[in-house]
């Protein structure tokens, strides 16, 4: 289970890393906490790493020292950076390839939340789901880390954008960061609400990374004008459901899947441009990741706790050396 995942977790000190030419080391202050990583905990996720494996897969810090063919970074500069090779830790070498400059205006705990939430919604509504400005947008689990960055994104490409979450405390957030309405589906049929609110029309584009009964009622909330993206983003609540194929063809629209971590790894140059057009919006001003928690490196057990309570608004982040305080 989750819970014993959390409790087998352990801090240990590990060799230093060898710093290759073209490595980069850096002082590691925050450490960002994504829903796989409770999954892999229980070797549930479709990557599977080797036991022991550290924990969090994005982080952000300063720059300590460079190799000797890298020219893009010095010692002093902040930047952010994600891997599969895990970041809650002091220290990390990585290729510079691997490493992005943190604009000024975020925070450590920022830059660690920026990279799989945006890049994935970016993926998500930019490529797969082509959202245009003007159409309605649809985000589920809008409360957490992924969904609150779509509800971000989908404003910054000019759509009209609904949050769907469990609780009001959630909605709240969802609505400072941009929701033009919100739902709260453990009160509302998602069908009913959406359709009042868009008079009939439903939705374009829904981002769904919820899964389970959510899913089937998004299948319902498609624009009734057909051609709708319905992108299947996650199963955060731990059920994969199914769709009966008819739906498919009565409504007209596309069921898409998203799996940018895999895509960009393949598509080196699309990953880059993803970056690239995600930081000119953080340096625009149109995305700020909301962090809610930071806990010191000391309890990052009751960090990964709060996550599988469902307790976490947007990013939670652990935090390391007197890290970024909110």
């Amino acid at each position: 289970s989750a819970v014993e995942g959390i409790e087998a977790a352990v801090l240990r000190d590990l060799p230093r890393t060898a710093l290759g030419d073209g490595d980069v080391r850096v002082e590691v202050r925050s450490a960002s906490l994504n829903f796989p990583e409770l999954l892999m905990m229980q070797n549930k996720y479709q990557y599977k790493p080797k036991l022991p494996f550290v924990l969090c897969t994005e982080g952000a810090g300063v720059v300590r020292e460079v190799g000797k063919a890298v020219k893009s970074f010095t010692p002093g500069d902040r930047v952010f950076f994600a891997t599969m090779s895990g970041c809650a830790r002091e220290e990390v070498v990585l290729p510079a390839e691997g490493l992005v400059p943190l604009p000024d205006r975020l925070s450590f705990s920022q830059g660690a939340g920026f990279h799989m939430g945006y890049s994935t919604g970016y993926h998500a509504l930019a490529h797969r789901g082509k959202l245009q400005p003007g159409e309605w947008l649809l985000v589920t689990g809008a409360g957490g880390g992924m969904g609150l960055m779509a509800v971000e994104l989908g404003k910054a490409l000019g759509a009209r954008v609904i949050a769907a979450a469990s609780s009001d405390d959630k909605l709240e957030v969802c609505k400072k960061m941009g929701a033009d309405f919100v739902v709260n589906y453990s009160r509302q049929k998602l069908k009913d609400a959406v359709g009042e609110i868009t008079k009939g029309a439903f939705c374009d584009v829904i981002y769904e990374p919820v899964g389970g009964d959510i899913f089937d009622q998004c299948v319902r909330c498609v624009a009734t004008k057909g051609w709708a993206r319905l992108l299947v983003v996650g199963f955060a609540c731990g059920t994969i459901p199914s769709l009966p194929a008819n739906m498919a063809l009565i409504k007209g629209f596309d069921l898409v899947g998203v799996r940018s971590g895999a895509q960009l790894g393949l598509e080196p140059e699309l990953a880059r441009q993803t970056i690239v057009d995600l930081l000119k919006l953080a340096t625009d001003g149109k995305l700020s990741p909301y962090v809610s928690r930071e806990f010191p490196m000391e309890q990052y057990k009751d960090a990964f706790r709060l996550m599988e309570e469902k307790k976490v608004i947007g990013k939670c982040c652990i935090t390391f050396g007197g890290g970024s305080k909110l």
